[in-house]
């Protein structure tokens, strides 16, 4: 037998050894799982998904490490975390200290299509950590099985794209792993991620940049005073106007947190439906409360207000009138062209591929009509 061979059967019965060690609990993970917002099947970068998240909270005695996540749709299994994949998801970390929460961020590609399941049963395994974070007695393991989530089946929301034509940046756009998915604020003693499938548009000028010249000026940005446009007709429900423009690159402010978002504009698009247009500039607001607009028509210029480092255009939309106490819904843009990813975006030579129906994938480059 090869060195290599001898190796890899050494390797295996190690692995083998060591699952053979370890042992479950007769007494299920002493854990809380709930589920703020049911998973919703929204098309992001041509794939089909669904985005929710598990609440995990120990009230055991004793650290628990998160071993796997598996996911089913009846008897089938539609994912399973593990390793790296697993680490990837939790917030803050694997391990869950004794009254203590982890948020899992839960992203399920169904592809190649397949039906959306009603619902989706959850099983979690924990090995049973001392107190320096070591499994315990050769691997000891506690599990809880038959976590069901309800799959909420409404289609998402078909909308125009907030901006005029040209190439524009979507900055921190949805993917499990942008600043957006994982802005989980606390407010008045409850959880949300408003954010969760928000976007920074940012524009890109014909040097393939999204500036010119000084950086440290607004002017100087392709997207400045850019026209921000309702993406459904609506009713006006909050509008900001006096927020100042940042200086680009410059130290912010202190913000509260009514002025984060700087001048906004928020609409009532349908039930339960809000859609906000933050970061404009001041003065630039052409709407107010109570007022029913249309679609395409004009809420303000993009601008530099709030917690923005530069000139951009947030958007999102929400289940609630708040920017920050609510939570996120999916949409999808009626069409864009997809030209690339920021990262790797050659201006003289990239892809144009017509989208409809869904949203650009996190930092890409996309052409609108």
């Amino acid at each position: 037998m090869t060195p290599w061979r001898c190796l890899s059967v050494l390797i295996a019965a190690t692995l083998s050894a060591h699952a053979a060690m370890a042992q479950l609990a007769r007494r299920q993970a002493r854990v809380e799982i709930t589920t703020p917002k049911p998973p919703q099947v929204v098309i992001v970068d041509g794939h089909r998904v669904l985005v929710y998240e598990l609440h995990v909270t120990n009230f055991g005695r004793g650290p628990l490490g998160f071993r796997e996540i598996d996911v089913f749709a009846d008897k089938d299994q539609v994912a399973a975390f593990r390793d790296s994949a697993l680490t990837q998801m939790l917030q803050p970390g694997t391990v869950l200290n004794p009254f203590s929460l982890t948020v899992a961020y839960v992203w399920i590609a169904l592809d190649p299509p397949k039906v959306v399941p009603a619902r989706l049963r959850h099983r979690l395994v924990f090995d049973v950590l001392d107190t320096a974070d070591q499994r315990r007695d050769g691997g000891t393991q506690s599990a809880i099985d038959s976590i069901v989530v309800p799959v909420t089946h409404v289609a998402s929301l078909l909308v125009r794209a907030p901006l005029d034509s040209g190439q524009w940046l979507a900055g921190s756009s949805p993917s499990n792993t942008s600043d957006h998915r994982r802005s989980l604020n606390a407010i008045d003693g409850h959880g949300y991620v408003a954010r969760r499938f928000a976007i920074d548009w940012v524009r890109i000028g014909p040097n393939g940049n999204t500036y010119h010249d000084d950086e440290h000026r607004n002017e100087n940005f392709w997207g400045f005073g850019q026209p921000v446009r309702s993406v459904a007709a609506g009713e006006v429900v909050a509008v900001l106007d006096s927020i100042p423009d940042n200086t680009p690159h410059a130290p912010l402010p202190g913000f509260a947190p009514r002025t984060l978002a700087g001048n906004f504009v928020t609409v009532r698009i349908g039930p339960g439906q809000y859609a906000t247009y933050a970061h404009l500039a001041r003065g630039s607001v052409r709407v107010h409360v109570r007022q029913h607009i249309g679609r395409g028509e004009l809420v303000g210029l993009l601008g530099n207000s709030g917690q923005a480092t530069g000139p951009h255009l947030h958007f999102q939309i929400t289940d609630g009138p708040s920017v920050l106490a609510s939570e996120g819904i999916p949409y999808v843009l009626d069409r864009y062209t997809f030209l690339g990813y920021a990262k790797d975006l050659d201006p003289d030579k990239h892809p144009s591929i017509p989208r409809r129906a869904e949203l650009p994938g996190n930092d890409a480059v996309v052409g609108l009509p």
